[in-house]
């Protein structure tokens, strides 16, 4: 169980993270404006999501790996927030899926539980 609650969080993190390289202005969009250096916060967070992507495949320190992880995903849920109350598009050239915006939020609950089962010996 553990194994595929790996791969699935290590193909979602990496593909993520790489994401945050090759659509940085979309992901820019989701950081509120108030915030200084938007585009370093997409960047490194990317660099974090490709690190936890690669971490949770170290043996070692598994167990700081899952509550480093749980902690990266409260700290980005407000992002996740801005971009359901603004009504920001994952797709530049689509309208806003307000559905799936507002029904994503709940989803990091389960993400975050997942990390740190991950990290649970």
């Amino acid at each position: 169980m553990k194994v595929l609650l790996r791969i699935l969080y290590s193909i979602l993190l990496f593909g993520a993270g790489v994401l945050h390289f090759t659509n940085e202005k979309g992901f820019r969009k989701i950081v509120p404006e108030s915030l200084p250096f938007r585009k370093s916060i997409v960047l490194v967070t990317g660099v974090f999501e490709i690190l936890f992507a690669v971490m949770l495949w170290v043996k070692k320190g598994q167990h700081i790996t899952g509550k480093l992880l749980a902690f990266f995903m409260i700290a980005v849920f407000p992002a996740n927030i801005y971009m359901a109350v603004k009504r920001i598009s994952f797709s530049p050239d689509k309208p806003a899926n307000l559905w799936v915006l507002w029904l994503r939020l709940p989803l990091q609950v389960p993400l975050i539980i997942g990390a740190l089962t991950l990290g649970r010996k």
